[in-house]
């Protein structure tokens, strides 16, 4: 048991504005990468995990790393994608969610040695992953990392699992909405976002002297609180146009949508 249990009117309502925030965030304007930026917003904010990511499928059928909450937790996925191993390459491939694993035991060594060394290096002691799945189709994976070994439960897994298959519906609905060439284009303007996005993180880190992690959660919660695609602030960020003191000091929390 956590220390600390969310009371259930207030889980209920910070489930009710994720699954809002998300249908939000399909209208005018869908972009992949902001959609999905959101979604794992609102799963670490729910399942009490350390961070979460998403690795997708491309047209080739390739595993490419989209996005992810913390700057270690993209790492560890580019690291999973670099060895050829891990839960996110296991989740896309058997298509079913794969642990809660506990990678401080000699179980997860054996299974997946580098990816083990790597995210234990990081601070995680646990990860699960579950599909973005729709029936027979999977188009990837969402990530969950913890830094205790203990603390994925079941009944977090489901709603993380819930999450995923909303965000699934909402992708895939967008894709049948546009023809195959957008629909080939999309997980490629995706990637062109998260190098925009990476380029904004290293500004702020070298302009303000801030650690990557908090870069990062200072461009995403200014775009939430003030409704704006992340991928446009970072690209004003990249390219001047934004005032960079804005991100000095922490951003104010972001409205309800």
């Amino acid at each position: 048991m956590r220390e600390i249990e969310m009371a259930q009117p207030e889980r209920d309502e910070r489930l009710a504005r994720a699954f809002l925030e998300l249908a939000d965030s399909l209208v005018d304007g869908f972009h992949l990468v902001d959609f999905l930026h959101v979604l794992t917003g609102h799963v670490v904010e729910l399942l009490d995990v350390a961070a979460a990511g998403v690795v997708m499928v491309d047209a080739r059928g390739r595993l490419v790393d989209v996005t992810a909450s913390t700057h270690a937790a993209h790492q560890l996925e580019e690291a999973q994608l670099e060895f050829d191993e891990g839960p996110c390459r296991d989740c896309c491939f058997r298509h079913e969610r794969v642990g809660p694993v506990d990678l401080t035991g000699p179980a997860a060594a054996d299974q997946w040695p580098r990816f083990t060394d790597a995210a234990r290096a990081a601070g995680f002691a646990a990860v699960a992953a579950v599909p973005l799945r729709l029936r027979e189709e999977v188009i990837g994976a969402l990530n969950l990392f913890h830094t205790s070994p203990d603390s994925l439960t079941p009944a977090d897994l489901r709603l993380g699992q819930a999450l995923a298959d909303a965000a699934t519906i909402g992708i895939l609905h967008q894709r049948l909405a546009h023809d195959q060439a957008e629909r080939v284009g999309q997980l490629q303007t995706a990637l062109n976002s998260r190098i925009v996005i990476e380029q904004a993180k290293g500004v702020l880190v070298a302009r303000l002297n801030l650690p990557p992690d908090t870069a990062f959660d200072r461009l995403r919660t200014h775009a939430r609180a003030n409704r704006h695609s992340l991928t446009r602030l970072c690209t004003q960020v990249v390219e001047g146009t934004a005032n960079i003191e804005l991100f000095a000091t922490p951003p104010e929390a972001p409205h309800p949508p």
